[in-house]
């Protein structure tokens, strides 16, 4: 939910659509405020309060070619995955906000689709630009020991 530049209206509609649909949001809101209030103070709250800075948060977690590609095609064609690994990258891709403009007919695309699907070039140019190398290690746990990291 976008709270920059939305008309106080129209942003206070889609806050009770959210809390209509998700009652508990209003209790984790107040718990929330409960919590900064007092670890704020007071004071320094009221003094602050007509200072507010929007803040935006983004996290990526970013989804492999090998799914986001047949996710997309059956999105393309109306269709809803079966699968379940599908189903929930076609769900990522609707739900998704950071899109960008198609190469060839500037329609809009998720950003996960360009790089993977429609860019498939560049992505090969910077596999050599940008090593992909392995740095992960698997921790295994046995019962009778501490974990073993192989």
């Amino acid at each position: 939910m976008t709270f920059t530049g939305t008309p106080p209206a129209l942003l206070t509609v889609r806050i009770l659509r959210v809390v209509g649909r998700h009652p508990s949001t209003a209790l984790t809101a107040l718990r929330w405020l409960a919590r900064t209030s007092h670890r704020v103070g007071p004071l320094r709250l009221a003094r602050h309060l007509m200072r507010v800075h929007p803040v935006t948060f983004v996290m990526h977690q970013f989804m492999d070619a090998d799914v986001v590609a047949p996710a997309w095609e059956m999105m393309q064609r109306g269709e809803q995955a079966e699968e379940p690994r599908l189903r929930e990258t076609q769900e990522r891709l609707t739900a998704c906000h950071y899109a960008m403009a198609h190469p060839e007919d500037g329609t809009l695309v998720p950003a996960c689709v360009q790089h993977a699907v429609l860019d498939p070039a560049e992505n090969a140019a910077l596999r050599t630009l940008l090593p992909i190398v392995e740095v992960r290690t698997t921790v295994r746990h046995t019962p009778d020991a501490s974990p073993k990291v192989t």
